[in-house]
């Protein structure tokens, strides 16, 4: 195995002018690979958040990481649900407060999140042939916002990325809701107040 010093070191530079970030995403077509849209959870980091977690600190969570989905832990640390923004800050919580007879801020993810056996996932190897196209039909079809890819392994399925319907209408330029989709919470009082 080489070692460290056998390495020749870079050079480095500093900044010139006005730094600035790479745009967040890339104009795609339906015919692109549709691998290329995946967010390969092997390369980016996804944030995992605690059933006993309330709304708000989840909501500070996604926001500091830049994220619009988490993945929520069980007691031994087991993968049990996720927990999108849009789902966070749409009627399920006010729904499931109402039926609970609590307020929104006590809420724990565990009671709002979609557990594990709702989720949809695609496994990896359809994945690796298929086209943005196939991707967004298929998100389409289903009403899908997020769709999980998943590797089978020796001890169950290893979640191996993730596909965002926010990222591939920003890369396609269309938009793939369909049906009525969650509303805020200020749209739904508007809404219980007519």
């Amino acid at each position: 195995m080489p070692s460290l010093a056998e390495f020749q070191r870079l050079p480095l530079t500093t900044v010139s002018g006005q730094p600035q970030l790479p745009p967040a995403t890339h104009a795609a077509s339906l015919t692109d690979p549709a691998i290329s849209q995946m967010t390969d959870l092997r390369l980016a980091p996804c944030v995992t958040v605690d059933h006993r977690d309330g709304i708000p600190a989840t909501l500070h969570v996604m926001q500091r990481a830049g994220v619009r989905m988490a993945f929520v832990a069980g007691v031994g640390g087991e993968l049990i649900g996720l927990v999108t923004v849009d789902d966070l800050q749409g009627e399920r919580p006010l729904l499931r407060a109402i039926n609970d007879h609590v307020a929104v801020d006590e809420l724990t993810l565990e009671q709002v999140m979609t557990p594990r056996a709702e989720w949809r996932v695609i496994d990896a190897w359809q994945i690796e042939h298929s086209r943005i196209g196939n991707l967004a039909a298929t998100m389409l079809e289903h009403g899908l916002r997020y769709l999980l890819v998943a590797e089978r392994g020796q001890h169950g399925s290893l979640i191996r990325g993730i596909f965002s319907a926010r990222r591939l209408e920003a890369a396609l330029g269309i938009e793939l809701a369909s049906g009525p989709r969650s509303r805020s919470f200020a749209e739904l009082e508007a809404a219980l107040m007519h």
